[in-house]
């Protein structure tokens, strides 16, 4: 909390307009020490009292009296880590909560007055069917959140789910599968009035992520704690990613022995970090605002590498803009990483 406090306390002051909690589990903090957190934030970065503020939260960990506490301290938002409908999928990701729990939170979280929740679901976990996701799309209508998140499961890394399926240990979904259940969850959230408007992202008319449009619309942001990364007058930088080294590190050196590590994307790299974040926008990417701001013309500096993905219908360009076709969305990370 201290070296939070000192890394916001030692940066350039300016105003914002959102604040998110979140990377991590906030809601394993007090409502006093993330009050005292929101206070730096209003003091330091001039934070209005209609910023749109959001803490995630795991279901069980706050009571009746914690979700009162936070809209008293000015939180508007509530991000909710479902996961999963199904308790024996939470058992298998770790996870300490139950279905039971999931609808309890948002229970507790209107009854205290929240009139913004939003809930994150992860389609393709091990053993998907059609039948047990159209039970957690079942269950998620009932909880008629304003927003959505949903995560199709990636594979990677050093983790356990990365070792099992090197050994041969997991039964993931056929990739057609999670496709098909990925086309039909778009067309019944619609219904359900939550709208696609970014390819993981779901909401009903005005509640949109006012802070997750800053990463996709190329605008700057500020982070700070252990691993956090910050976007300011085109640099980007990152702390420290372990809770002993970023401590003692601002302990020790200051606010600023918490920087890890930083660069400064050239004019073209920026363009093309702009344009394939921007493309995860279900509009995409106004062309002639991009010519604006980055002094190029995409379809013209990307026209060899993106040939392919308009020949193959994943992009479209009309109206002014290009974006990923519903099919493209579905490939979206070969059509990026055909920018990087």
């Amino acid at each position: 909390m201290r070296a939070v406090l000192a890394e916001m306390e030692a940066a350039e002051a300016g105003r914002a307009d959102t604040l998110y909690f979140g990377g991590g589990t906030p809601s394993l903090l007090s409502p006093e020490r993330l009050g005292r957190i929101l206070e730096k934030a209003r003091g330091r970065f001039d934070l209005p009292e209609a910023a749109e503020v959001t803490v995630e939260a795991n279901p069980r960990d706050l009571g009746p009296g914690g979700y009162d506490a936070l809209l008293a301290l000015g939180v508007n938002r509530i991000s909710l880590g479902v996961q999963s409908f199904e308790d024996a999928v939470l058992r298998e990701m770790g996870r300490l909560h139950t279905v039971a729990d999931s609808r309890e939170a948002v229970t507790l979280a209107r009854a205290a007055g929240f009139r913004n929740v939003s809930v994150d679901l992860i389609l393709g976990w091990p053993g998907e069917t059609p039948g047990r996701w159209s039970r957690a799309l079942r269950e998620l209508g009932r909880l008629e959140p304003e927003h959505v998140s949903l995560y199709v499961l990636e594979v990677e890394g050093k983790t356990l789910l990365s070792h099992r399926a090197q050994k041969g240990g997991l039964d993931l979904p056929d990739d057609d599968l999670v496709a098909d259940l990925y086309a039909e969850t778009v067309e019944l959230l619609a219904a359900l009035g939550l709208e696609r408007y970014e390819i993981s992202n779901f909401a009903r008319a005005g509640f949109a992520s006012r802070h997750n449009g800053k990463y996709w619309d190329d605008q700057p942001f500020l982070g700070f704690g252990l691993s956090a990364h910050s976007y300011r007058a085109g640099r980007r930088t990152w702390n420290l990613d372990t809770y002993g080294a970023y401590c003692r590190a601002v302990e020790e050196g200051g606010p600023a022995a918490a920087r890890a590590g930083e660069r400064e994307p050239t004019p073209r790299e920026r363009a093309a970090e702009a344009l394939f974040t921007g493309l995860r926008r279900r509009e995409g990417v106004d062309l002639a605002a991009f010519r604006v701001r980055h002094g190029l013309d995409p379809l013209d500096e990307w026209k060899a590498e993106l040939r392919d993905s308009f020949a193959a219908g994943l992009l479209a360009e009309a109206s002014g803009r290009v974006c990923l076709t519903d099919r493209g969305v579905l490939v979206s990370n070969e059509v990026f990483s055909l920018l990087v």
